[in-house]
């Protein structure tokens, strides 16, 4: 688990277990008939979702709202859930909304790097490592887009990923500017098993990166 600031949690699951097994821990049995229905890959990442959130809240069960945002039921702290490869990942915050995203490192996203970067992303694009910094402004984008919560988002014209030196694991700040909904977010990102996974540590109040008092 990592602690990136108070009343903020991340976990991890590596999925190291069959569709079977995740499904035996699961203790959901209402939606077993569903999940039983679902591709092997896909039943997988949503079980490990789950399960990562009753590490979290083992008495709270999740339920998404009409944008697919996760929520909990009977606690006021909010989550966020991601999935890619063999993993798995969620982010609990005490303090107000907030977001995550995992992605395989691969050179696939290469395809669609004009589709969600915009000129000022692209000042911290690496042609060394063009995938991962590439794949750290997606996931953070879509950290961003999980925290807005809500659809009709144009990650070129509605976030930016502010100039940062590219490294294994760090923090970098994002902006995200879609008619009065302004905000400005220090992020954290590291590489786990050619995994980059990306979070909200929280909004910032000027640019010094200091993070706002909630």
């Amino acid at each position: 688990m990592i602690l990136p600031a108070p009343g903020i949690r991340v976990g991890f699951w590596k999925i190291d277990e069959s569709p079977e097994e995740l499904l035996q821990m699961y203790t959901e049995g209402a939606h077993n008939e569903t999940i039983e229905a679902m591709a092997a890959a896909r039943k997988s990442h949503f079980i490990a979702s789950r399960l990562l959130a009753k590490e979290f809240y083992p008495q709270c069960e999740v339920y998404k709202d009409e944008f697919g945002k996760p929520h909990l039921i009977g606690n006021n702290a909010q989550i966020s859930w991601s999935h890619s490869g063999n993993y798995a990942a969620l982010i609990a915050c005490e303090n107000g909304s907030t977001g995550i995203d995992i992605e395989q490192i691969s050179d696939r996203i290469l395809r669609i790097e004009d589709k969600f970067c915009n000129k000022e992303d692209k000042k911290s694009i690496l042609p060394g490592n063009h995938a991962e910094t590439l794949l750290a402004i997606w996931t953070a984008k879509e950290s961003m887009f999980k925290w807005y919560g809500k659809k009709e988002v144009d990650f070129r014209l509605h976030m930016t990923v502010e100039p940062f030196h590219w490294q294994e694991s760090g923090r970098f700040y994002t902006r995200f500017h879609k008619g009065e909904t302004q905000a400005r977010f220090t992020m954290e990102y590291e590489i786990i098993n050619r995994h980059l996974a990306t979070w909200i540590v929280g909004e910032t109040e000027n640019t010094s990166g200091d993070l706002k008092a909630k």
